[in-house]
């Protein structure tokens, strides 16, 4: 954005919503190239930051020059909620841009866990959850995410992982409210996982290992989190007959909910090399 007498004003004002990076130029080869960079790495519809063109050939760009103290051009400055937070000059302008520029971008992590959420509000836990363990492996020192994914893995019943995100957790991490949230939620899953309903369909498949008793039992272990021993017992079935379509159907249902978890490739593997 090109900042004149006219717009000044609105253009500093926008450094309340998102920070401001304010480029100080001549007419010079050097300002030339570093304002070619800058306009390259910062786009007119960037949504994180803005920048403002501040040409010294114009009297109000040149005020503002003046009143920051500018020392040289090219100058680079960068406006948070109305103050300035970081600053380059001269040659540092391109050599240093991409450095301080990211410390206003939102990283790959922040933009994936992101994408968890928004799959998430729309409904898709399962989607959500593959998305908050990439983020949370591009940044496992982030706190907020690994509470996110586990709040995840609990929502989709993959408990084991759950406790292995939060069992190791230091002295400071279990102190704080959202950890011991996330530890009660477990407990009432993992009750929930062993329910006296799921019990019944357990001794009735012992009793009688019917196909019928079979898909009703591994329906309902998936159902509680326990998608691993269902799509074993399932896939033990096929293994005798792999025509069981009842069977099959069920196999394939419980692992089409299962994106992003290592289990769907490999036993998605597993039957592929059943039937071929």
């Amino acid at each position: 954005m090109l900042v004149t007498q006219d717009n000044l004003e609105q253009v500093l004002q926008s450094s309340m919503q998102k920070p401001l990076f304010c480029f100080f130029y001549d007419e010079t080869d050097a300002c030339t190239a570093a304002k070619n960079a800058v306009t390259t790495a910062i786009s007119d519809n960037n949504e994180y930051v803005t920048l403002g063109l501040f040409p010294l050939t114009d009297r109000a760009c040149l005020m503002v020059a003046s009143q920051i103290g500018l020392q040289q051009v090219p100058t680079l400055v960068v406006v948070d909620q109305g103050q300035p937070v970081g600053m380059l000059e001269g040659d540092e302008v391109i050599s240093g841009l991409q450095e301080l520029l990211n410390k206003f971008m939102p990283s790959q992590a922040d933009l994936m866990m992101r994408e968890a959420l928004q799959a998430e509000a729309a409904g898709d836990v399962s989607a959500a959850c593959a998305k908050a363990g990439q983020a949370y492996a591009m940044d496992e020192s982030n706190l907020k995410f690994k509470f996110i994914y586990a709040r995840l893995l609990i929502a989709q019943k993959n408990l084991k992982k759950a406790h292995e995100l939060l069992d190791n957790a230091g002295r400071e991490e279990k102190a704080s409210a959202e950890y011991q949230q996330l530890i009660s939620a477990l407990t009432i899953a993992e009750q929930a996982q062993n329910s006296p309903e799921l019990q019944e369909l357990e001794r009735k498949y012992q009793e009688d290992p019917s196909d019928a008793n079979a898909v009703s039992y591994a329906v309902a272990l998936a159902e509680a989190g326990r998608k691993d021993e269902a799509l074993e017992l399932l896939f033990a079935k096929l293994k005798q007959d792999l025509s069981k379509d009842e069977v099959k159907k069920t196999f394939l249902d419980i692992l089409s909910t299962m994106n992003g978890d290592k289990l769907q490739g490999q036993y998605r593997r597993k039957l592929y090399t059943l039937m071929y």
